[in-house]
Protein backbone atom coordinates (compact mmCIF):
# COMPACT_ATOMS: atom_id res chain seq x y z
CA UNK A 1 0.00 0.00 0.00
CA UNK A 2 1.76 3.39 -1.39
CA UNK A 3 1.44 6.45 0.80
CA UNK A 4 1.21 9.56 -0.90
CA UNK A 5 1.73 12.82 1.11
CA UNK A 6 0.42 16.00 0.18
CA UNK A 7 2.42 19.00 -1.32
CA UNK A 8 1.82 20.82 1.36
CA UNK A 9 3.12 18.79 3.87
CA UNK A 10 6.75 18.91 3.70
CA UNK A 11 8.94 18.78 6.34
CA UNK A 12 9.36 22.86 6.02
CA UNK A 13 6.04 23.72 6.60
CA UNK A 14 5.48 21.80 10.14
CA UNK A 15 9.13 22.97 11.17
CA UNK A 16 7.42 25.17 14.46
CA UNK A 17 10.40 24.22 16.58
CA UNK A 18 12.96 26.18 14.41
CA UNK A 19 10.29 29.02 14.76
CA UNK A 20 9.32 29.19 18.15
CA UNK A 21 13.36 28.82 19.36
CA UNK A 22 13.33 32.01 17.87
CA UNK A 23 10.53 33.98 19.17
CA UNK A 24 11.73 32.74 22.33
CA UNK A 25 15.42 33.95 21.94
CA UNK A 26 14.47 36.95 20.94
CA UNK A 27 12.24 37.52 24.10
CA UNK A 28 15.13 35.99 26.34
CA UNK A 29 17.47 38.55 24.76
CA UNK A 30 15.04 41.38 25.57
CA UNK A 31 14.49 39.94 28.95
CA UNK A 32 18.12 39.49 29.65
CA UNK A 33 18.68 42.95 28.17
CA UNK A 34 16.36 44.66 30.58
CA UNK A 35 18.06 42.76 33.26
CA UNK A 36 21.45 43.97 32.42
CA UNK A 37 20.25 47.32 32.27
CA UNK A 38 18.70 46.95 35.82
CA UNK A 39 21.39 45.89 37.19
CA UNK A 40 23.80 48.76 35.44
CA UNK A 41 20.72 51.51 36.96
CA UNK A 42 21.35 49.97 40.15
CA UNK A 43 24.89 49.70 40.44
CA UNK A 44 25.49 53.53 39.45
CA UNK A 45 22.81 54.73 42.19
CA UNK A 46 25.31 52.25 44.57
CA UNK A 47 28.17 54.45 43.21
CA UNK A 48 26.34 57.78 43.32
CA UNK A 49 24.36 58.19 47.06
CA UNK A 50 22.91 61.22 46.76
CA UNK A 51 20.55 59.62 44.17
CA UNK A 52 19.80 56.23 45.58
CA UNK A 53 20.27 57.13 49.58
CA UNK A 54 17.34 59.24 49.07
CA UNK A 55 13.99 57.76 48.61
CA UNK A 56 12.28 61.41 47.50
CA UNK A 57 14.98 61.62 45.07
CA UNK A 58 12.84 60.46 42.59
CA UNK A 59 9.78 61.86 41.96
CA UNK A 60 7.42 59.68 42.73
CA UNK A 61 8.75 58.99 46.08
CA UNK A 62 9.46 55.78 47.53
CA UNK A 63 8.16 52.98 45.08
CA UNK A 64 8.12 54.72 41.55
CA UNK A 65 11.21 53.48 39.56
CA UNK A 66 13.50 56.39 38.02
CA UNK A 67 13.23 57.95 34.92
CA UNK A 68 14.32 55.36 32.59
CA UNK A 69 14.17 52.38 34.87
CA UNK A 70 13.34 49.47 33.26
CA UNK A 71 9.81 47.96 34.19
CA UNK A 72 7.65 45.05 33.29
CA UNK A 73 5.91 47.06 30.87
CA UNK A 74 9.17 48.36 28.94
CA UNK A 75 8.92 47.80 25.66
CA UNK A 76 12.49 46.46 24.94
CA UNK A 77 14.87 46.17 21.73
CA UNK A 78 14.46 43.37 19.72
CA UNK A 79 17.99 42.08 19.15
CA UNK A 80 18.95 42.07 15.80
CA UNK A 81 18.90 38.51 13.86
CA UNK A 82 18.27 37.79 10.19
CA UNK A 83 15.09 35.90 11.03
CA UNK A 84 11.90 36.85 8.79
CA UNK A 85 9.47 34.65 10.92
CA UNK A 86 8.55 37.52 13.81
CA UNK A 87 5.64 39.74 13.22
CA UNK A 88 7.72 42.76 14.53
CA UNK A 89 10.36 44.47 12.46
CA UNK A 90 14.43 44.77 12.95
CA UNK A 91 15.33 47.55 15.11
CA UNK A 92 11.34 47.82 16.83
CA UNK A 93 10.72 47.16 20.57
CA UNK A 94 9.55 43.32 21.62
CA UNK A 95 7.52 42.88 24.80
CA UNK A 96 5.62 40.19 26.26
CA UNK A 97 2.52 41.73 24.48
CA UNK A 98 4.39 41.52 21.28
CA UNK A 99 4.73 37.53 21.75
CA UNK A 100 0.86 36.37 20.49
CA UNK A 101 1.58 38.40 17.24
CA UNK A 102 4.96 36.89 17.06
CA UNK A 103 3.50 33.59 16.88
CA UNK A 104 0.72 33.94 14.51
CA UNK A 105 2.41 32.90 11.47
CA UNK A 106 3.64 29.24 13.67
CA UNK A 107 -0.28 28.99 14.62
CA UNK A 108 -1.64 29.23 11.25
CA UNK A 109 1.14 26.83 10.33
CA UNK A 110 0.06 24.67 12.63
CA UNK A 111 -3.50 24.72 11.02
CA UNK A 112 -2.33 23.94 7.58
CA UNK A 113 -0.36 20.72 8.99
CA UNK A 114 -3.67 19.46 10.73
CA UNK A 115 -5.47 20.24 7.31
CA UNK A 116 -3.22 18.06 5.81
CA UNK A 117 -2.65 15.58 8.16
CA UNK A 118 -6.66 14.84 7.68
CA UNK A 119 -5.91 14.11 3.70
CA UNK A 120 -3.58 11.81 4.12
CA UNK A 121 -5.76 8.10 3.11
CA UNK A 122 -6.44 5.66 6.07
CA UNK A 123 -6.20 8.90 8.28
CA UNK A 124 -9.52 7.54 9.98
CA UNK A 125 -8.45 3.98 11.02
CA UNK A 126 -8.19 2.45 14.07
CA UNK A 127 -5.56 1.13 15.91
CA UNK A 128 -7.32 -2.31 15.89
CA UNK A 129 -7.76 -1.79 12.12
CA UNK A 130 -4.08 -1.42 11.87
CA UNK A 131 -3.08 -3.90 13.96
CA UNK A 132 -5.71 -6.62 11.57
CA UNK A 133 -3.46 -5.48 8.56
CA UNK A 134 -0.30 -6.00 10.23
CA UNK A 135 -1.08 -9.49 11.10
CA UNK A 136 -2.47 -10.25 7.53
CA UNK A 137 1.15 -8.52 6.15
CA UNK A 138 3.16 -10.76 9.00
CA UNK A 139 1.41 -14.08 7.82
CA UNK A 140 1.59 -13.06 4.04
CA UNK A 141 5.17 -12.44 4.71
CA UNK A 142 5.51 -15.52 6.67
CA UNK A 143 4.43 -17.51 3.11
CA UNK A 144 6.42 -15.82 1.17
CA UNK A 145 9.70 -16.83 3.14
CA UNK A 146 8.21 -20.31 2.97
CA UNK A 147 7.78 -20.14 -0.74
CA UNK A 148 11.65 -19.07 -1.26
CA UNK A 149 12.64 -21.78 1.27
CA UNK A 150 11.15 -23.98 -1.04
CA UNK A 151 11.68 -22.63 -4.04
CA UNK A 152 15.34 -22.38 -2.75
CA UNK A 153 15.10 -26.09 -1.72
CA UNK A 154 13.70 -27.42 -5.41
CA UNK A 155 16.49 -25.13 -6.96
CA UNK A 156 19.18 -27.09 -5.01
CA UNK A 157 17.62 -30.24 -6.28
CA UNK A 158 17.51 -29.87 -9.59
CA UNK A 159 21.57 -28.54 -9.36
CA UNK A 160 22.47 -31.43 -8.03
CA UNK A 161 20.47 -33.30 -10.45
CA UNK A 162 22.09 -31.88 -13.32
CA UNK A 163 25.37 -32.18 -11.89
CA UNK A 164 25.12 -36.05 -11.33
CA UNK A 165 23.96 -36.55 -15.31
CA UNK A 166 27.12 -33.77 -16.03
CA UNK A 167 29.14 -36.46 -14.43
CA UNK A 168 27.82 -39.41 -15.63
CA UNK A 169 27.96 -38.08 -19.38
CA UNK A 170 31.79 -37.02 -18.21
CA UNK A 171 32.19 -40.64 -17.47
CA UNK A 172 31.08 -42.43 -20.58
CA UNK A 173 32.58 -40.30 -22.36
CA UNK A 174 35.81 -41.47 -20.72
CA UNK A 175 35.00 -44.74 -20.95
Amino acid sequence: MATHIPRTLSPDAIDTLTELTQILTKFRSAQASARREAAAASSSNLNNPSSSGNPTSHPGGIGTPAPGAVTGTTPLPIPTSNSTTSATAEGSLFNAKDVPQATDNLKHKLQRARQAVLTLPDIGRTIAQQEVEIKELEERKKKQVEMLARIREEGLQFARLEQSRADEEGERMVE
